[in-house]
């Protein structure tokens, strides 16, 4: 059976595994959906980049023109979500889209406040056939992610997370569930939590980096006031801090 698969965040950790996990694929044509597809290369001939801005609308109808199915995700840690996303899941009803797989995040479910909780929610309510998927941490958030800098400039893992341990799992990983659920109609209305095969603690976590990367990295518990300031210094509003539960992910 055919389809057109519009993949949000194109370019991001999980949004990447997708388009490659559906690349090459027969009867599948995928539209990559990115801020700037002049930029974009793409991975095989059934692939095309497509314009997508999440903060202009206005862009929305002409990327879901003559889609019929979606992943949608939020853009990193934004308390704005709901906002955005919400046009864009009225845009892919009213062009009868047959199903939207949504990138959520662990927990979610359990605070209504949460931004990507919203999203679920109108998702629901809007009759489009849905899944949803809810992963734990991205392991890229420690190469090329949020904690890869001080990673590579100090050698340390700096987290305000004392010896907790929490799974990890890998984007391509989470893109191999999405791309079942996107292709299976059996599974619509399906919520899943994706985790990682073990939890680890961030002092494990530095011990497995070490050992694949050749060189020292340690872990150091740090105030959440701290890395709260180093993010919002980056650029990052203080609202996402304030508002997003769970863990970050790309």
């Amino acid at each position: 059976m055919s389809h057109t698969i519009l993949v949000l965040g194109a370019t991001g950790f999980a949004g990447k595994e997708v388009v490659k996990a559906l690349a090459g694929r027969p009867g599948l044509t995928v539209k990559a959906a990115t801020r700037f597809p002049e930029k974009y290369t793409a991975p095989a001939a059934n692939v095309s980049a497509v314009r997508l801005v999440q903060e202009d609308a206005s862009t929305f109808a002409p990327a879901l023109s003559g889609i019929d199915l979606v992943f949608l995700s939020a853009l990193p840690l934004d308390a704005d979500a709901p906002a955005k996303l919400r046009p864009f899941i009225d845009e892919a009803k009213k062009v009868q889209v047959k199903k939207i797989v949504f990138l959520s995040a662990i927990g979610v479910e359990n605070v209504e406040s949460a931004p990507l909780r919203q999203v679920e929610l109108y998702l629901i309510a809007s009759g489009i056939p849905y899944n949803i998927v809810r992963p734990n941490s991205f392991m890229e958030n420690f190469a090329g992610g949020p904690f890869s800098p001080t990673i590579k400039q100090l050698g340390k893992i700096l987290v305000p997370a004392g010896d907790g341990k929490y799974s990890l799992i890998a984007a391509s990983d989470i893109a191999a569930v999405s791309v079942e659920l996107l292709l299976n109609g059996a599974l619509v209305g399906k919520e899943l939590t994706l985790t990682g095969p073990k939890a680890y603690d961030n002092h494990e976590v530095a011990a497995l980096i070490s050992a694949a990367g050749g060189r020292q990295v340690t872990y150091e518990d740090i105030p959440e006031a701290a890395l709260i300031g180093a993010m919002v210094g980056s650029g990052a509003p203080k609202a996402q801090h304030i508002t997003w539960p769970g863990s970050w992910q790309p």
